[in-house]
């Protein structure tokens, strides 16, 4: 009921709420953030496939514990952007933040339905545009977020949360990189 009650909140007073969010650290109001996103994740790459229920529950687990990592990575980062400009943060709030977004990703689940309830209309090959402008409505909550919280400039907040993105996204390549590069190894 908590989360429930935090979501009026936010509703009501943005500023107010977000606040609250962050004074409590409330961790696991974060975690059901997290679990959203990952849920949002795997239905909206599955949907329609017949994915048995042990493989869909893997998917879900793997993709929660990578959606926790990139969030403390993200936070990690955003909060050594800050304390580069001189202002007080907590990467404990910031990971808090990070998955209070996660309920945006939601979006992706009722595209998925809509586009596998219309396949004539072949709305999958909409998918990408779907991701740009869910991700694109996380960063702006992230962003207004930090600024909200920290009372930065809208610049200083968006590139802080792209001064993270960086190092994560070069992490990622690099995994990719030398993923295939083993998987080239063995053959």
């Amino acid at each position: 009921m908590h989360l429930i009650k935090s979501y009026f909140d936010y509703m009501k007073t943005p500023e107010e709420a977000l606040h609250q969010l962050l004074e409590e650290r409330s961790v696991s109001q974060a975690l059901v953030g997290y679990l959203a996103a990952a849920l949002s994740w795997v239905l909206f790459f599955n949907i329609g496939d017949g994915v048995f229920f042990p493989v869909l529950l893997l998917k879900i687990s793997v993709m929660f514990v990578a959606e926790i990592t990139f969030g403390y990575f993200l936070a990690s980062f955003c909060g050594l952007f800050l304390d580069f400009l001189k202002i007080e943060t907590s990467p404990v709030k910031l990971f808090v933040l990070l998955g209070s977004a996660g309920f945006i990703k939601g979006i992706l689940i009722a595209f998925a339905l809509i586009s596998a309830a219309f396949p004539a209309l072949h709305l999958g090959l909409l998918a990408p545009l779907a991701l740009l402008i869910v991700l694109g409505l996380q960063l702006g909550y992230l962003t207004r977020g930090v600024k909200r919280a920290y009372g930065v400039s809208y610049g200083q907040a968006l590139g802080a949360w792209l001064f993270a993105f960086i190092p994560v996204g070069m992490a990622l390549v690099l995994l990719g990189v030398f993923l295939l590069w083993g998987i080239g190894l063995l053959f």
